[in-house]
């Protein structure tokens, strides 16, 4: 495991449950909601299986269970998990590195990863969507969230809970559509977090497996040079939004 994330992990057990307390806000749960009921109602399935990486306390897992998913939740940091299992124990959570998946093609139908991408570093990003796409079926949804900005690197105090040092990754939309497009996927959607989180501009999208003809281009200098490049930042939604420090 590389250090930064190992020191990540190391961060989240230390603070999961205090963690987890101060980002379960309720207007802030009720958009999310929002943005799991639309990822619902894009997979074609009646009874989908779903994949939640990065799931934390497990909050979003049991959110989809409730709606009639099969749905297990995976996550690296053990305190994390040890929350979910006990506020959460009709439902399945394994410690899982998003990078490599233990779990055979074409496996589920969606993927679900809320507050997970940005902490892998970016070089790394590529191989952990090539991941999502492998075990998700024909057509299936990723759905998942990032931080707009530029650069990354370990924080020694993060905004949303300082004193425990965590690894960021920043982006445009355009540097995440065009890795989406490079590892096998086609951007549906895009929304922003109607609130800036603990600082940050947080933005929620939706992409679908292209179709079973796309060649992975098995190359990584090209999206190395994506990832790395610089993009503007146009910011989508009203500009004058309020800004609160809530969320996740």
């Amino acid at each position: 495991m590389d250090d930064v994330v190992k020191r990540t992990i190391e961060s989240y057990d230390a603070i999961a449950e205090r963690y987890c307390k101060r980002t379960m806000i309720p207007e802030v749960r009720e958009f999310e909601h929002q943005l799991l009921d639309r990822f619902l109602a894009m997979i074609d399935a009646e009874r989908p299986r779903i994949l939640d990486i990065g799931c934390g306390d497990g909050r979003d897992t049991a959110y989809l269970r409730e709606k009639g998913a099969g749905v297990t939740g995976i996550d690296l940091s053990e305190g994390m998990l040890a929350v979910a299992r006990r506020e959460h124990p009709e439902c399945t959570f394994l410690k899982m590195d998003m990078r490599r998946l233990e779990f055979p093609d074409r496996s589920f139908h969606g993927v679900w990863a809320s507050g997970c991408i940005y902490h892998l570093p970016k070089r790394e990003l590529p191989q952990a969507f090539r991941e999502v796409r492998r075990i998700l079926k024909p057509g299936g949804i990723f759905s998942f969230n990032f931080k707009r900005g530029e650069g990354e690197g370990m924080e020694e105090e993060p905004k949303s809970f300082g004193g425990y040092p965590r690894y960021f990754a920043y982006y445009s939309v355009e540097e995440i559509e065009r890795l989406l497009n490079q590892t096998g996927f086609k951007l549906e959607l895009v929304r922003d977090y109607p609130w800036e989180v603990f600082g940050d501009r947080i933005v929620h999208l939706w992409a679908r497996v292209k179709g079973d003809e796309m060649s992975l281009d098995p190359r990584f200098d090209e999206l190395q040079r994506c990832l790395n490049g610089k993009d503007d930042d146009h910011a989508q939604g009203d500009p004058d939004r309020r800004r609160r420090a809530v969320g996740r």
